[in-house]
């Protein structure tokens, strides 16, 4: 009895035994690899396959190194040129219909299963993360390559954003308080802001979450008045700067809970003459996920005697009514772009109650922006990040706004357009400005023509 028992263990381990190998290591009976079978490409092979239709090269990596940073060790910074992006980041997010968001991005980048996928990455776990994910989307064909290769060798292409400097990843932040000297970083004297529309007291993550060590609060409402939120007169700007101790030459550094306030006072500085301006990419979201420290105890303004320039020193950055109304009759050299969702712009609702006029100003074509008043979508990733230079260009080449062109963004106020203004400025476009005003402004005037419908081209 005690042989037959022994015997059946026997036979029962070596089914067991047999069958955990054929699911680990048994071939892939469908001809397309599975995540224990991902194989690795040659950079001989993978250059062969660049601008092939039947292959797509994807950069899991971080939106910072995609779009120009040095990190994770790779000497050159930048994304093989003609790689889409997927960044293993995205994965992490906990947004409301994320599975559905992840869905059309792959569809938008080409990642589908009829096509061969090379991830790849520099840490040697990003790649994994995105395959993984991929074969639950039943997205086979897949091969994986480190990107420290092809930076081995000089003459093999990578591209990086012109501007790619303004948005900055949370490690640049966290060297630079440290006491290092970051990529890109001139050692001029630097200062963190977190920006929200109201005081820090209203402010959804300055002292409630916390934020980063050191940083500042700052209001929009320093820099705009009115029911038009325009800017504030020049000379007042000044002694905003100078309140918050701001020169010409400091390193100015902002983010917030929402990154769209951040592009607000990033384009106000700009047009004052601020020389480095940086927003951190994804917002304080961004700091949160990287396990960096935040503080809940607020910090003063330190005020200075002297911006250090006469305000404006970039006066054509931000363009008011009568040069907007130029801009228009330039139609075949500029372009008056709106920045608000396509239901703004045919006029089937509105930003602000208060503003009974719908739809846009006659002449502007749509520049996209997201699916409400609050969210800028068509130009972020899930993680609000920067979303892929090729795509936002191709989206504006549909509406016939090209880079060549002089473009002068607007939207109901001038949030949105600055958002847009900064990401134009950070993928190299040269003749932007922003409509400070904004249709609010535009509608003011019974004069001024406002046009609903369609998109215009």
């Amino acid at each position: 009895m005690q042989r037959i028992k022994k015997y059946l263990l026997t036979v029962v381990f070596i089914v067991i035994t047999i069958l955990w190998f054929t699911a680990c290591f048994g071939e892939n009976t469908s001809g397309k690899n599975n995540l224990k079978t991902l194989k690795a490409i040659t950079t001989k092979d993978l250059k062969d396959k660049i601008n092939r239709s039947d292959w797509v090269i994807v950069d899991t990596r971080s939106n910072d190194a995609f779009n120009g940073w040095k990190l994770d060790g790779v000497k050159k910074g930048g994304h093989i040129t003609g790689a889409v992006d997927f960044s293993a980041n995205w994965l992490k997010v906990d947004v409301k219909d994320k599975d559905q968001t992840l869905s059309k991005v792959l569809k938008t980048k080409g990642i589908t299963s009829e096509k061969n996928i090379v991830l790849y990455d520099a840490n040697g776990k990003d790649a994994d993360k995105v395959a993984k994910y991929l074969n639950k989307n039943d997205i086979k064909n897949i091969y994986k390559y480190d990107m420290k290769q092809w930076v081995l060798e000089d003459n093999l292409p990578t591209e990086r954003y012109e501007n790619y400097q303004v948005l900055v990843p949370t490690s640049w932040i966290n060297d630079l308080m440290n006491g290092k000297k970051p990529e890109t970083y001139n050692g001029t004297p630097y200062k963190v802001f977190e920006v929200s529309s109201g005081d820090e007291s209203k402010s959804s993550g300055y002292l409630k979450v916390g934020h980063i060590k050191g940083a500042v609060h700052i209001s929009t409402n320093e820099v705009e008045e009115g029911p038009f939120k325009k800017r504030i007169s020049d000379d007042r700007l000044k002694k905003f700067a100078e309140s918050n101790g701001i020169t010409i030459d400091t390193t100015v550094i902002l983010y917030g809970t929402d990154p769209m306030p951040s592009f607000r006072i990033a384009a106000i500085l700009k047009y004052m003459g601020v020389k480095d301006v940086r927003i951190l990419n994804g917002g304080i979201s961004s700091w949160k996920n990287s396990k960096y420290e935040l503080e809940k105890t607020p910090n003063k303004k330190i005020p200075i005697e002297s911006f250090g320039a006469v305000v404006p020193v970039n006066k054509g950055y931000i363009m008011d009514l009568p040069e907007v109304k130029e801009i228009l009759k330039d139609g075949k050299k500029s372009k008056l772009v709106d920045i608000r969702s396509l239901d703004e712009y045919i006029g089937k609702t509105s930003e602000d109650d208060y503003i009974k006029v719908k739809g846009h100003i006659a002449g502007a074509v749509w520049g996209h922006a997201g699916t409400n008043s609050i969210v800028m979508e068509d130009f972020r990733n899930i993680d609000n990040t920067i979303r892929n230079k090729d795509e936002i260009l191709s989206m504006w080449k549909k509406s016939g706004i090209k880079s060549e062109k002089k473009i002068c963004f607007y939207s109901q106020t001038a949030w949105r357009a600055s958002e847009a203004l900064i990401y134009a400025d950070i993928i190299g476009l040269k003749n932007i400005s922003l409509y400070d005003g904004g249709l609010n402004e535009w509608s003011g005037s019974s004069a001024d023509s406002i046009e609903t419908g369609e998109t215009k081209k």
